[in-house]
Order: structure tokens, then C-alpha cells, then sequence
């Protein structure tokens, strides 16, 4: 080969069934990686900001509705549609994401010969509970043949694939999930103030993963030593399955006035829903490593999270944040930040220093292009 001869960038083809966490995961990799090297075609359900992005970067995008849970009939119509896509578009290598959109995807890039990398973004697994989960299990187990590489967000995560499912350590990278670092914008903490709005709030769709039935529990606790604080959800619309029963809680507790759910919007929101709050809060039962967090620690508001996988990845309790189990220790630290100010403003800017430090795209981004080259050159 002369050294005038251009080598044509590497097709990737990007596939996923859920947004949320994993549209801004599927983000930073597509804005920051180099198109010289890497050409990228992305499947996925219609969302406004992703569709929005795909066409400001003229990326292809194909919308296909995909089901979360069991459902046949659209599973193998989803399994013709990216066959269809991928003999059209002919990518060298599948991107996979989540549970579902994971599965499908890698059985039809053994069809087509292609290799596949996995990203749970937390295995699907664990989103259930009983017979349910036994079955998502089973699948991701069944899936193992079928996966070229696993690309874990979290070493709780790679813990899980390696140890549970049973995966080669051979076959597993890790690549911390990661944001852009270089803003300077920051969160300007203020001391409590009765006759201010002193916001607490969370970003989480209303599903068992994310738990709001305990951040109402917490709520309920906090607004009981102090009646003008607010508490505030973004996420709802996105996926309810818990939002009646929120609802019905909320109302329980006469919270209506404290507590407000906002429906989730554009993606550029998230910042600004941030700047508003004075302390952040994620009640989850298990993550893959979530960007929410990265982001509120990024802009140095104090975080409370629940000692589970992912957050656990990110939280050195007591340094740059607070991992609690119970509805009366998450009640309790947050209380503590509500009545210390300097303890808020220590751990808002060591949670900045962290994240400026462990979670940087521009050096993920490197690390996440060699993984596809590991792979393409095998």
C-alpha cells in the first residue's frame, strides 16, 4: 500500500432497544470517536435527541420498535429487520446494548458472520425477579457462544458476566463509562434557607430497577423535620411501570405539595434539572455505572446513592459521596447535608475532582476504539 492511499474508516453498526442511560452511553461514543477511523450506523426505538444527533452528525439511523419483555411475534420480525439492515448497510463489526436489543442483536450477527461486542449497561438479569429472571438469565447464558467481546461499563459489572454468567476473562474489557470533564460549569451550594427552595431530586424512570418508592419513603422522612423542602423526580413518561403506585404513595404521605415528578424531555434538560438541585439522590437496585451520577458529581452537588452495583464503582463513601442501604440512612445523610454546608461543599468538589480524574471521555474514547480494533482484528 503507497502512502497516498486513504484507508476507508472501520463500519460500526450500533444497536440497542432502550434509551435513557444507554442513548447517552451510545452519545459520548459516537460524538467523541474518531469518524476518520470509524463509520457508524445506529438501530434503535424513535427518540427525539438520538434521531436529532444522528442527523446533525449524518449518521444513519434505522427506528425499529422492539418490546423490553417476551414477545415472540416482534422478536423474530426484529430479528428479520436487522437482517435486512445489516445486509444493506454491511457493517464489519455489531455494537450491542442492553437486554433484549443485546440478544436479538448477536444472534443476527452470527447469521450474518459478523462479530459482536455486548454491552449490558447492567445485565438484564437482574431487572427481575422469580421466574423472570431465572429466564433472562438463562438467555444471557444461552448468548455466550454468540458473543465476540463484553465491553463492561463497571468492574461490577465485568464481575457479573465473568463470575455469574460465565464468561472468559479473555473475552471481557472494561471501559468505565465517562463524560465530557472540561465544562466549568459548577453547582454554587447555598446554606439551607426556610424561605428558599432547597431541592432535592433524582433522575430515574419509574421502573424496579430505579426504586422511587424508596426516594418517596426518604421524602417522607426528611419533609417531616423540614416542611419546605422539595423533592423532585425526572423521568417519568419514559418507562412508568411503578407510577401508579408512586403516585398512590405520594398521596398517602399528603407529599403532593413536596414532591413533584417531571416528565423526562430533551436530553440537553439534564444539566440544567441538575444546576436546580442542592443534593443528588439515586435509590437504585443495581446500575451499570450511571451517567445521572457522573453528571451531578461532574457539576460538585453532594450525591447520596444506595450501595449497590455500579454506584458502588464510582462512590468512596464519606469522600466524594454517601452510599446508604435503608430508607432511614439515606433519610438521615441526607438530613446531615441539609444541616451541614461545609460537609456538602467538601464532598460536591471531591466528587468533581473524581470524576475529572476517572471518568474523562477524551481518554474512554481511546481506550473504547482499540477494544473495536482488538476485535475486528482477530
Amino acid at each position: 500500500m503507497t502512502n497516498n492511499q486513504i484507508v476507508p474508516p472501520k463500519k460500526l453498526l450500533f444497536l440497542t432497544q432502550s434509551l435513557g442511560g444507554v442513548e447517552t452511553y451510545i452519545r459520548e461514543i459516537i460524538v467523541n470517536i474518531d469518524r476518520d477511523k470509524f463509520a457508524i450506523v445506529m438501530v434503535c426505538p424513535y427518540g427525539q435527541s438520538i434521531n436529532e444527533l444522528c442527523s446533525s452528525l449524518s449518521i444513519p439511523i434505522y427506528n425499529v420498535k422492539m418490546s423490553r419483555g417476551l414477545n415472540p411475534l416482534l422478536d423474530i420480525k426484529n430479528i428479520w429487520e436487522f437482517h435486512r439492515i445489516i445486509r444493506k448497510e454491511r457493517p464489519e463489526l455489531l455494537h450491542v446494548h442492553s437486554s433484549k436489543g443485546g440478544f436479538l442483536g448477536r444472534i443476527v450477527a452470527k447469521l450474518c458472520n459478523i462479530k459482536s461486542i455486548l454491552t449490558p449497561n447492567g445485565p438484564s438479569y437482574l431487572s427481575f425477579t422469580g421466574f423472570k429472571r431465572t429466564i433472562f438469565f438463562s438467555l444471557e447464558v444461552m448468548a455466550k457462544p454468540l458473543t465476540d467481546k463484553i465491553l463492561a461499563v463497571s468492574n461490577s459489572e465485568a464481575y457479573r458476566m465473568r463470575y455469574e454468567v460465565g464468561h472468559k476473562p479473555q473475552k471481557i474489557d472494561v471501559v468505565l463509562n465517562s463524560i465530557n470533564t472540561d465544562s466549568e460549569v459548577v453547582k454554587q451550594l447555598e446554606p439551607y434557607n426556610a424561605t428558599k427552595t432547597f431541592r432535592i431530586g433524582t433522575i430515574a424512570r419509574l421502573t424496579y430497577q430505579k426504586n422511587p418508592l424508596l426516594f418517596v419513603e426518604i421524602a417522607r422522612i426528611v419533609i417531616e423535620k423540614y416542611p419546605t423542602v422539595e423533592f423532585v423526580v425526572l423521568g417519568g413518561g419514559e418507562t412508568d411501570h411503578l407510577g401508579r403506585e408512586v403516585e398512590t404513595l405520594i398521596s398517602k404521605y399528603q407529599l403532593s405539595q413536596n414532591f413533584h415528578i417531571l416528565q423526562w424531555g430533551h436530553f440537553s434538560g439534564s444539566q440544567s434539572f441538575l444546576l436546580s438541585l442542592d443534593i443528588f439522590v439515586l435509590t437504585s437496585i443495581f446500575e451499570g455505572l450511571p451517567f445521572s451520577l457522573l453528571e451531578a458529581m461532574s457539576l460538585g452537588i453532594p450525591s447520596v446513592v444506595s450501595k449497590c452495583d455500579g454506584c458502588n464503582d464510582v462512590i468512596q463513601n464519606e469522600i466524594n459521596g454517601f452510599a446508604c442501604i435503608t430508607k432511614e440512612e439515606f433519610a438521615e445523610t441526607v438530613i446531615n447535608l441539609i444541616e451541614n454546608h461545609a460537609t456538602a461543599v467538601r464532598v460536591g468538589e471531591a466528587g468533581k475532582a473524581y470524576v475529572t480524574r476517572k471518568h474523562n471521555i477524551k481518554k474512554a474514547i481511546k481506550d473504547i476504539e482499540n477494544c473495536y480494533l482488538s476485535v475486528l482484528d482477530k
